[in-house]
């Protein structure tokens, strides 16, 4: 078992604590007890910033996904990613020139996702054309 170096001020703040706990309205005996065990802890706190010295988090060890690398995966997936096309198209538009750009229906949702291949790439290319012009 891996003790740490600082045992016994844990001992120390957890013994005087529960001291201060147990003598209750003893108030000559409570406070001190109490200023020690916040003491200990306080000690405690300052030696384990002292060790983990905030250091940085270990790198990932994969990258997370992009939007580029999500709309490709998307595309990818036929037509089950076709929603999350439509999603970030909206999102591109919502975040650029149409900010209260409204929900479609549930039923023009399904008619887009049924779309043809040639159709549904032609109306990816549409929608792209309409977000570009607009940001002109």
């Amino acid at each position: 078992m891996n003790v740490p170096a600082d045992w016994p001020l844990v001992v120390v703040a957890a013994g005087a604590a529960a001291f201060a706990i147990y003598v209750g309205s003893d108030l000559d005996v409570a406070i001190p007890a109490g200023v020690v065990a916040v003491a200990a802890a306080g000690l405690l706190l300052a030696g384990s910033g002292r060790r983990l010295a905030w250091r940085r988090a270990p790198a990932p060890a994969m990258a997370p996904p992009t939007a580029a690398s999500t709309l490709r995966a998307a595309f990818r997936a036929g037509r089950s990613g076709r929603v999350t096309v439509l999603a970030e198209l909206d999102r591109i538009e919502r975040n650029g020139p149409h900010p209260s750009l409204e929900v479609r229906s549930a039923l023009e949702e399904a008619r887009i996702r049924n779309l043809p291949r040639a159709e549904f790439r032609a109306y990816v290319q549409q929608r792209l054309e309409t977000i570009e012009a607009a940001d002109r």
